[in-house]
């Protein structure tokens, strides 16, 4: 700051002919002219120029899409939304931008190379690129339509090229988007079955993760839900707990120092519907009570319910690895991950007639339209088995 105003101190402005003060400055090896109807408005507009060259801009004619974004994320993005978030916009930008258009001029990029580079991704001819469901094609204009909407508001372009760009239709792509699976009554059942399994020899739960597992899909936990609960969070006596925090994994370090990625946990969860108390059911219970033992005879001390055998915190690849151990004893064949567990848990609720509203706040869904937009399938189901036992004459 204090070396843009002494540049500006320094900076010769003259009258023009046209009764206009220009003030004149050399940055960055070019000449750039300030026009005003006072001195005071000349050293205002290149006090406004330079500060933003301190952030990392450039003229249109020098700065590449990339450039652009990069200044972007810097200075209206990072630590000003999640981690988390903020990780999902640097990977779609160094996936999907970076080697393609992001190496073109930001001011000679149009609509059409936008089109192109979503209509590759949706139906990929070059086996190099990788192919995308709607929500990848989503995050890139999620990322482009703000960030060029952005360089029309600092006058680097004239209009957003991102605005007239069409998604295609999901029947039209290579990839369609993943269906969520859900286990079976009888699935369920098995995967129980193998869960709670023990070695004949001494007696002992093959699987302490297992346990976790189980609690996962009778609570309908998101997994940094799960990784973040604190046996504080627990209240046995009174039957509930307290889902208040979420654990944000594989976060993309963005200093020069530390490891690549890391791990924090976010004091609050994934929405502030999420910030939910859930009551107990007697097996829930005994799946608590189940691993308070066996910390106790294998001396496992940990703040963390999701706990490994040393004490300290979990992660989504070792539960991962444990729900993959279960299911190969269980004999499931299905694709399932961790967050297939919460989705069973609002399938089978649903399919016993409990109501979505009461489903959406126990899952702390932000509102009962995404649980009904997630569970439809289920509700067409039961719409279905409803029909066939329907006979007016």
């Amino acid at each position: 700051m204090n070396n843009v105003l002494s540049i500006i101190s320094n900076m010769p402005i003259k009258m023009r002919p046209d009764n206009r003060y220009e003030g004149r400055l050399t940055i960055n090896g070019t000449r750039k002219s300030f026009y005003g109807g006072t001195k005071s408005e000349v050293k205002q507009k290149a006090r406004d120029y330079l500060l933003k060259v301190e952030n990392g801009y450039r003229e249109p004619k020098k700065i590449t899409l990339n450039e652009y974004i990069h200044y972007w994320l810097v200075t209206y993005k990072l630590n000003k939304i999640e981690p988390s978030s903020y990780t999902r916009l640097y990977r779609v930008y160094e996936c999907q931008l970076r080697d393609t258009i992001g190496k073109k001029m930001i001011g000679n990029i149009t609509t059409a190379d936008i089109q192109k580079l979503i209509d590759e991704h949706a139906n990929p001819v070059d086996s190099d690129v990788k192919p995308l469901a709607l929500s990848g094609l989503k995050r890139i204009i999620h990322l482009l339509h703000p960030c060029l909407e952005m360089a029309v508001e600092e006058n680097i372009i004239s209009k957003n090229p991102c605005e007239k760009v069409v998604l295609p239709t999901e029947s039209c792509m290579k990839t369609q988007t993943k269906e969520q699976i859900t286990l079976t009554d009888d699935e369920i059942s098995d995967f129980k079955e193998a869960a709670l399994s023990k070695y004949k020899t001494t007696g002992e739960y093959k699987s302490r993760d297992a346990i976790i597992l189980l609690l996962m899909m009778n609570l309908g936990l998101r997994v940094g839900e799960m990784l973040a609960l604190e046996w504080k969070d627990v209240k046995l006596d009174e039957k509930i707990i307290f889902i208040n925090k979420t654990l944000q994994s594989n976060l993309k370090n963005f200093s020069n120092t530390g490891n690549a990625q890391y791990s924090r946990i976010k004091n609050s969860t994934k929405t502030q519907a999420g910030m939910r108390v859930l009551p107990l059911g007697d097996k829930t219970l005994e799946y608590f009570e189940i691993l308070q033992s066996y910390d106790e005879r294998h001396n496992i001390k940990s703040k963390y319910v999701c706990a490994t055998g040393v004490g300290t915190q979990n992660n989504p690849r070792n539960l991962q690895r444990s729900l993959n151990r279960v299911l190969r004893q269980a004999q499931i064949s299905k694709n399932v991950t961790l967050h297939t567990l919460r989705h069973t848990f609002g399938s089978t609720m649903l399919r016993h007639g409990v109501s979505i509203e009461v489903i959406s706040k126990l899952m702390g869904h932000s509102n009962i339209n995404i649980t009904y937009t997630k569970y439809i399938h289920v509700i067409q189901e039961q719409k279905a088995k409803a029909m066939q036992m329907v006979n007016i004459c």
